[in-house]
């Protein structure tokens, strides 16, 4: 049985969300994160990432080997496409439709789909280090990837070419990984979190990077959703850590979820009071009161 929840995905004005963890495992909640039942996926593997563009019906999950799976019933069926590669895929962004949108994972893989996942093409990432995720803020021409040993990415020409922003980035240490990367609002200010438990902001477009204040030392950090309006948002990470902030991130603090287990994913629904974590352990965690006060969600089947 699996036992990680890799991703979660909230379909934000409804309460509708969807979880992807190992071992082919994908779930879906029509109550706010507060009852789960099991989907089938059709594959084994383990699943990483989980998305549903447009908060429509059609949604893409993406895994180990090259795996990607495509339902276009809200999750009820699932059928898998062939990206043409067999690497580890961690990263999935439809950025507007169904139509557009991207792959990433291991070896600095970068795919694109033109044609809801027909057909792939491999895109020159300019790296061959893991990428561990993706984010096109506003469309499907401007978009940053992040990974391992410092990853730092971004494309102005959907994809087609990619730079590196490394170089830009304030403090950040040798063998530092890039975990996950969220703009929020627009291109211009983004936030990232990293395996040394930090993370990092840019109010330019990824022109700089630099740490926010966090005051004691925290183990990796590996998800964070960051609302667009108030620029509140939370961090998730190891052992069980949970990280808020009020102010963008000018100042962050922790929260008790009241489990170790190491999250990997937060998603917060429209309202910003309705929330749910996840991670190892089958850890699965909602929140009804803005993330003050967490508990353990039921799984059917």
């Amino acid at each position: 049985m699996p036992n990680r929840i890799n991703s979660l995905f909230a379909l934000e004005d409804t309460l509708l969300a969807y979880a992807a963890g190992d071992g082919g495992l994908l779930m879906m909640s029509d109550d706010g994160g507060t009852s789960w039942r099991r989907l089938e996926s059709g594959v084994a593997l383990n699943l990483y990432a989980v998305y549903f563009p447009n908060q429509g019906a059609v949604g893409y999950a993406c895994g180990d080997r090259g795996t990607v799976v495509k339902t276009e019933d809200a999750g009820q069926t699932w059928r898998r496409l062939d990206p043409g590669v067999t690497v580890d895929l961690r990263a999935v962004k439809f950025p507007i439709s169904p139509q557009v949108g991207f792959v990433a994972g291991d070896r600095g893989t970068v795919l694109r789909t033109a044609d809801y996942g027909l057909t792939w093409e491999k895109l020159n990432a300019a790296t061959e280090e893991k990428i561990m995720d993706m984010n096109f803020p506003s469309d499907e021409m401007v978009g940053y990837a992040v990974g391992v040993s410092g990853t730092l990415l971004k494309t102005t020409t959907g994809g087609n070419n990619w730079f590196s922003l490394a170089d830009n980035v304030q403090g950040l240490t040798g063998g530092v990984h890039f975990t996950a990367v969220h703009f929020p609002a627009g291109d211009t200010v983004g936030f990232m979190t990293t395996s040394d438990g930090r993370v990092f902001f840019t109010p330019s477009g990824g022109e700089l990077w630099r740490p926010q204040r966090i005051d004691s030392p925290l183990p990796p950090l590996y998800s964070l959703d960051i609302r667009h309006d108030t620029m509140a948002g939370f961090c998730v990470g190891g052992a069980g850590t949970l990280i808020h902030t009020g102010d963008g991130g000018q100042l962050w603090e922790p929260l008790n979820t009241g489990v170790d287990a190491d999250l990997f994913s937060v998603r917060f629904f429209a309202d910003g009071v309705r929330g749910v974590i996840a991670g190892d352990d089958m850890a699965l965690l909602f929140t009804v009161d803005g993330g003050n006060a967490w508990t353990p969600a039921a799984v059917r089947g």
